[in-house]
């Protein structure tokens, strides 16, 4: 049975050739750049097979970045949301689409550029992205 506490995890994982500031869960007091990771709005759909055999989750990653240069923050987001390549998130994320036993299989299903709004903790603004992940795991 899959765990999101696991898939998380295993996300993690996938994603620190990419950032190597992802946190598992969302943060209140961001570091940029980096990364978080989140149940999505559409959450889990279980029972996909008989018997308890299938779930369908559904996980966020969201990439920030601060706005504190005009061309980097935006190359760096640009570099996360190339379908391919060293930088690329679904290219890193879907490197092992079973995330090392952690499901059955994955798929990253869209990414979405986004502002984000001025974290108060430390004044910042932030850019960057956010991709949906579908996922296929034990039930």
């Amino acid at each position: 049975m899959a765990t999101p506490t696991a898939i998380r995890s295993a996300l993690k994982l996938a994603l620190l050739p990419v950032c190597d500031n992802v946190s598992e869960y969302p943060l209140a007091n961001p570091h940029s750049p980096g990364m978080e990771i989140d149940i999505d709005d559409e959450g889990v759909i279980y029972d996909q097979s008989m018997q308890r055999g299938i779930d369908e989750w559904w996980f966020t990653v969201r990439g920030f970045v601060a706005t504190t240069t005009d061309i980097g923050s935006q190359a760096l987001r640009d570099q996360w949301l190339a379908s391919s390549g060293t930088g690329s998130v679904k290219a890193a994320i879907e490197t092992d689409r079973t995330l090392g036993g952690a499901c059955h299989h994955l798929r990253v299903v869209s990414a979405r550029a986004v502002q984000f709004g001025t974290a108060t903790a430390n004044n910042t603004t932030y850019m960057g992205a956010i991709w949906r992940v579908r996922i296929i795991a034990s039930g």
